[in-house]
């Protein structure tokens, strides 16, 4: 090769051909055959648009070079494929060359192997074209999550491992209240009751891997403070951090199908008390009237068969038997149809100016003589000069006569007096206060019988319910119903309280009502 050429080639991986200005190949370095288009064709004396048909087409920009009219041209990303495949690029850089024979002027065509650049730059394209998928079908997913997110009619929020929303969805404001700028970066305590639950929930996965909760109902509290209930289901998602996580929370207001089911559950309870009342009111019937009953059933019978063998007095006693047991079922029938007329809204309401200390002394003594003769009954009653001040006797205070219904005041004193003497010793003693003033009566019953045990106190006003340590003593469960019904009319309260073994005091007290 020409000392001159390799100066001009330098180092790079170049090769040459010399044309004359007929295009007639003149001198070639060594291995410029590997770019010619038919290997082996590119010799001295051959024709160089045969050996690169890239040259066909440009031969007066060629001959103008030649002539000195113009420096170079240059061909760049020639592309030459071998049997297997293996593609070869190549770059021609046309340039004048004198012939130091002659003076001359020829060609020189450099040819600079472009493979290993065209190859990258073509790999690099092809990266960049695959990028460009991606991104777009990135963006296309996430546009289509994002339609997806919106038109959820659920509920749903992202958070962090710490409970911090990063992401809500519409659904979500619309559910709880908040606008977006409301809910982000603030924790998930803002609207969920129950947070510890999700809380635990997302530190269990975390520790185990073990599935978090699904379908979770919590109570949660919207921006107006309503409260509702939530139907949650949880999913992990990994973070771009090997072991961060965020939290999808996916909620749905269950709150009408919660009120749905606890009215399913009170009708439930409902149905089962009415069914124990049921059961309570025909035991009571079947004890309550079978005894008289049977009472009545013998007395007449033995006077049917025996009344001319027995005496007068001991057929006035049998009589007296019949006469006691009709009472008592009678007492009874009153009882029930009082007491269902109250819960009707049909029991009437009556008040009338009433002397307060002769009722209740009158009273008294119908107890002692109905149910107390083995009870001691103590009867004190004092009237106040005004509320908070200290009692005076009644022969220093103005009479007045307030306004109550004598009725059902009767009702409520007889039931609880005639209660302290049956659930009490005999010889025992029932303490029976009286103390009013111009607006209200207060009474006070107590006695030292068998007490209410606690786990019966809540139902003790409940129809037909009676203790569970009554025993044997007779009873309807109709007595304090009553009472609870008619204190209730009266617009006044009733409380008790009562130790097992050591009697029972209940407290009524009653507004005196405005007299017509």
């Amino acid at each position: 090769m020409n000392p001159l050429f390799r100066k001009l080639l330098g180092p790079r991986q170049t090769e040459y051909l010399i044309v004359n200005h007929n295009f007639i190949i003149q001198e070639t370095s060594a291995e410029v055959q590997n770019y010619a288009d038919t290997p082996g064709d590119a010799l001295p004396g051959t024709d160089a648009r045969i050996c690169f048909p890239e040259l066909i087409g440009i031969e007066n920009i060629l001959m103008s070079i030649v002539m000195g009219r113009r420096p170079s041209f240059e061909l760049k990303g020639i592309a030459r494929f071998a049997d297997n495949n293996r593609p070869l690029y190549f770059d021609m850089l046309a340039i004048e060359h004198e012939n130091e024979q002659d003076m001359a002027s020829n060609l020189l065509i450099l040819i600079e192997d472009a493979t290993e650049k065209m190859v990258m730059k073509q790999s690099l394209i092809q990266r960049a074209n695959e990028a460009n998928l991606l991104l777009s079908a990135l963006a296309a997913s996430k546009d289509y999550i994002d339609k997806v997110i919106r038109s959820m009619g659920d509920a749903l929020l992202v958070t962090t491992t710490l409970g911090i929303i990063k992401t809500v969805n519409q659904s979500a404001q619309w559910l709880f209240g908040y606008s977006e700028a409301e809910l982000i970066d603030q924790p998930l305590s803002i609207i969920v009751v129950e947070e510890t639950l999700l809380y635990q929930g997302r530190h269990r996965y975390i520790l185990s891997q073990k599935e978090l909760l699904r379908e979770l109902e919590v109570v949660c509290t919207t921006k107006s403070g309503e409260e509702i209930w939530v139907e949650f289901s949880c999913s992990a998602i990994q973070t771009e951090l090997d072991g961060l996580y965020d939290f999808i929370y996916i909620g749905r207001d269950i709150t009408e199908r919660k009120q749905e089911d606890m009215e399913i559950r009170r009708s439930l309870v409902k149905e089962q008390e009415l069914r124990q009342l049921k059961s309570r009111f025909f035991s009571m019937l079947a004890h309550e009237f079978g005894n008289p009953l049977n009472t009545v059933l013998f007395a007449t019978q033995i006077l049917k068969e025996y009344g001319d063998e027995i005496t007068q007095a001991e057929k006035q006693e049998y009589l007296e038997h019949v006469k006691s047991a009709s009472k008592h079922m009678a007492q009874l029938l009153d009882d029930v149809r009082l007491l269902s007329s109250a819960e009707a809204g049909k029991l009437q309401f009556n008040p009338a100016p009433l002397d307060l200390r002769k009722f209740c002394s009158e009273l008294v003594e119908s107890i002692k003589i109905s149910y107390g003769q083995n009870h001691k009954i103590n009867f004190v009653c004092r009237k106040s000069i005004a509320p908070g001040k200290k009692t005076a006797p009644e022969s220093e205070a103005t009479e007045y006569s307030p306004a109550l219904d004598a009725k059902l005041l009767r009702h409520i004193l007889t039931n609880l007096l005639s209660n302290a003497v049956k659930y009490s010793p005999i010889d025992s003693y029932i303490d029976f206060q009286l103390n009013y003033h111009s607006a209200e009566a207060i009474f006070k019953i107590k006695d030292a019988g068998i007490g209410i045990p606690i786990e019966d106190q809540e139902q003790l006003f409940e129809s037909y319910y009676r203790a569970q340590n009554v025993g044997k003593i007779p009873g309807t469960g109709l007595g304090l119903s009553i009472v609870k019904q008619c204190v209730d009319l009266h617009g006044g309260q009733i409380e008790f309280s009562s130790d097992t073994g050591l009697g029972t005091t209940f407290v009524v007290t009653i507004p005196f009502a405005k007299q017509r």
